[in-house]
């Protein structure tokens, strides 16, 4: 069954200290593009969860956001006592040595560099090794939400398409139908062509040379190969479809086999009942042509 790339999943954990919530959204791509947004206190695991990505996805651009919030209440700001009493004694030192009365306030003192710190992330150091096994966890959780929606997505996206190869097939029956009388209109054709252009004349066409012409017409527009290879390639699209291995790109090729079969048919036909059938089978594979680069 087929999978669409475009999709999205989600997963939360929650705890009495901690949240976790991970997004993951695939958009269409030739390949697999994964990127990421995660915070610093788990920029030790990024390559493990991009290899994770890439174990389970085949194409797409997968986008996976992580947002890690602590419940617990702590100062993300503290000022530096020993670094602001150092100040403070050197600058009273100084201002001792060189006679300045004016008195240093508390605002210059911690406006100076390394008094008042920042912490970047409260959990910095909290998710080491122990706590992979945890994250991995919900990012597949995540990656398996966003897999349903792929599937429900490449159900719709199979219904459509089989719409399309069925009437694809209907027009290969009327070009079959039609081909099959194609020589014998050309043969009265050519026939009442010449007996016209010969009428009032002592001149006669032979039979003979009037079916060699006509055989090498035939062997010309003949296009049963065609046919039965197109017909081949929509067989081989269905069965491809109903595989559970990802299938974009054997089928991206299989519909550029159907196209080249379906301008072989159009050139060589030469009728213009059959090139109407074509073009309405060009048109069909055309619709599918756009939704199979939708396909994983």
């Amino acid at each position: 069954m087929i999978k669409s790339m475009t999709g999205f999943g989600r997963a939360e954990l929650k705890s009495a200290e901690t949240t976790i919530h991970v997004e993951i959204r695939s958009l269409n791509n030739k390949y697999l593009k994964v990127n990421t947004k995660i915070p610093e206190s788990l920029l030790n695991f990024e390559d493990r969860i991009g290899k994770l990505l890439k174990d389970v996805l085949f194409r797409g651009t997968v986008n996976l956001s992580i947002d890690y919030k602590s419940l617990k209440q702590e100062p993300r700001c503290y000022i530096n006592k020993d670094v602001l009493k150092e100040y403070y004694q050197l600058i009273s030192e100084t201002r001792n040595e060189i006679s300045f009365k004016q008195d240093v306030t508390f605002e210059s003192l911690i406006s100076l560099p390394g008094v008042l710190e920042y912490k970047k992330d409260s959990a910095d150091g909290q998710f080491d090794d122990d706590g992979w096994s945890e994250l991995e966890e919900l990012i597949r959780v995540a990656v398996n939400d966003l897999d349903l929606m792929k599937r429900a997505e490449g159900e719709n996206l199979q219904s459509e398409i089989e719409k399309w190869i069925t009437r694809i097939s209907l027009f290969l029956e009327k070009i079959e139908n039609e081909s099959q009388v194609v020589v014998q209109k050309y043969r009265d054709r050519i026939h009442k062509r010449v007996s016209s252009l010969l009428e009032g004349t002592n001149i006669s066409i032979e039979k003979e040379d009037l079916y060699k012409e006509v055989a090498i017409y035939a062997d010309r527009c003949d296009i049963s190969e065609e046919l039965g290879r197109l017909k081949s390639h929509l067989t081989m699209f269905r069965d491809v479809m109903e595989k559970e291995e990802p299938t974009g790109r054997k089928l991206e090729f299989i519909v550029q086999e159907m196209f080249r079969e379906a301008n072989t048919i159009g050139s060589k036909a030469n009728d213009t009942d059959i090139v109407r059938y074509v073009i309405e089978i060009k048109t069909e594979i055309e619709r599918i042509k756009e939704q199979v680069f939708n396909i994983e």
